[in-house]
């Protein structure tokens, strides 16, 4: 039996195929020590896997919520300033034979790198290299931009940098600091998913979706459909899910609709505010339990985190991408590549276009073919089983 260190970013969209992937190390034997905040320690304890948390001066949790990039970059770089003399002396302590860390926990690629301990860095999104598709989605010219709206920021970066060099730790550019690849990299999606796959090396290894059997039972819970109708989900994940407009926007879309609704909204939204037709239920995300509701709908309308566009197309049905933030666009353009759903721009989005989505997707029976596609391919790519292969032969090469 190895011991394992598990550095997560705490995020249901990060953590919940962390706590997939930590369940699998736990049945083969590992001992495998999660580090997370607090919120998140009973979904980590489900997994068998033993919690830690980063403590009180770790800052980051659901209440970040920012669309600069740049700030992103600045404040991953100081918690891990903040957090790395806990995490060595921890590392020095208990001893782990190798490290896993989420592609944007900055701190978890430093503690391997200072301490010259093996690490397996995993991807909860898509691949986003600078070769390859960042430059044809613009995010290049972007970053550039924000830097000149930033300089301040920027040289709080620089200053960390230069101090972060006492742990020998080096950072090498903007891009490193939240793509933190290692020699070993688990891509929680399938091949045929990722744009540009065919640009990636044999360090890269897809073994599809890892998070799709969580303990979400939620005391009685039921999906009310009527017998006959179609059943949509709505659904923005757990962050950027406060937009009041948006989910007034579907409801006078689907208010007067002979189908059924359930429409998930963030818990800063007064749901008693809303007027809600017939058709609709609406609760806070916490509420619903979503690979529950998932398993008996029709047509699902998300934000385009990877988790819920995995999560849907495993089963087997067609969406309407409506994207909260940069990486979510990527999510989006790729679903629509695929044939598998529809991307929305959210500056597009009214009850015609909303409507217009929803029926070309009944109608036109091809997206639900390539949905069907979508979830063989990851499927086939292996799941948690694949992944823990994975890290088990490299950790005996070195």
């Amino acid at each position: 039996m190895s011991k394992v260190f598990f550095f997560s970013i705490p995020f249901c969209g990060h953590v919940n195929p962390g706590v997939g992937l930590a369940r699998e190390l736990v049945e083969k034997g590992e001992e495998v020590i999660y580090y997370c905040i607090e919120s998140f320690r009973e979904k980590i304890e489900s997994s068998g896997a033993v919690f830690r948390s980063y403590g009180n001066k770790f800052y980051l949790n659901d209440d970040f919520v920012t669309h600069n990039n740049i700030e992103i970059l600045r404040v991953h770089l100081e918690l891990s300033e903040i957090i790395m003399e806990q995490l060595l002396n921890d590392i020095k302590r208990d001893k782990p034979d190798y490290i896993i860390h989420d592609f944007m926990s900055t701190w978890g690629k430093h503690a391997a790198q200072a301490s010259n301990i093996p690490a397996v860095n995993i991807y909860t999104t898509l691949v986003e290299r600078p070769e390859g598709f960042l430059k044809t989605a613009g995010l290049f010219l972007a970053v550039a931009f924000q830097i000149l709206k930033n300089i301040p920021r920027m040289i709080d970066i620089c200053k960390i940098t230069r101090r972060l060099k006492k742990y020998n730790i080096k950072v090498k550019s903007l891009i490193d600091i939240i793509d933190n690849n290692e020699a070993l990299s688990l891509v929680f999606t399938s091949r045929k998913f990722q744009p540009y796959a065919e640009k990636f090396g044999d360090e890269y290894k897809f073994t599809g979706p890892v998070s799709m059997h969580r303990n979400e039972k939620i005391k009685d819970f039921r999906v009310n459909r009527s017998a006959g109708r179609s059943l949509l989900f709505i659904s923005l994940g757990t962050v950027f899910n406060n937009d009041r407009n948006f989910f007034t926007q579907c409801i006078k879309a689907f208010g007067n609709m002979d189908i059924d609704i359930f429409m998930s909204v963030g818990k800063k939204i007064d749901i008693s505010s809303l007027t809600i037709p017939e058709n609709f239920t609406v609760k806070y995300f916490f509420e619903i339990p979503q690979l529950e509701v998932l398993k008996e709908c029709d047509v699902f309308i998300t934000h385009g985190g990877m988790n819920s566009v995995h999560e849907g197309l495993m089963n087997g049905i067609p969406l309407i991408v409506v994207p909260q933030q940069l990486e979510q666009t990527h999510m989006a353009k790729r679903v629509a590549e695929t044939g598998s759903g529809i991307y929305l721009d959210m500056s597009e989005v009214t009850p015609e276009s909303l409507k217009k989505s929803y029926k070309k997707i009944i109608s036109d029976g091809s997206y639900s073919k390539n949905a069907e596609k979508m979830k063989n391919s990851f499927l086939n790519a292996g799941g948690p089983k694949r992944a823990v292969e994975e890290i088990f032969s490299y950790i005996k090469e070195n």
